[in-house]
């Protein structure tokens, strides 16, 4: 199931590899913030997951 979620997220977001997608899908399953230092991941999902943050 993780992995279906994964690859529609992946797909979705216009993401080049589902590996990032993974690690979303299973944020928004734990109900947790993701964080990332790929500010192009971030960016890319910023309005749509606002839990995900860029390390600094």
């Amino acid at each position: 199931e993780l992995h279906l979620e994964a690859l529609a997220l992946a797909h979705e977001l216009n993401l080049p590899a589902a590996y990032d997608a993974h690690y979303l899908a299973l944020a928004r399953r734990m109900n947790a913030e993701f964080w990332t230092a790929d500010q192009r991941l971030a960016k890319a999902v910023a309005r749509r997951f606002p839990w995900v943050h860029v390390l600094a």
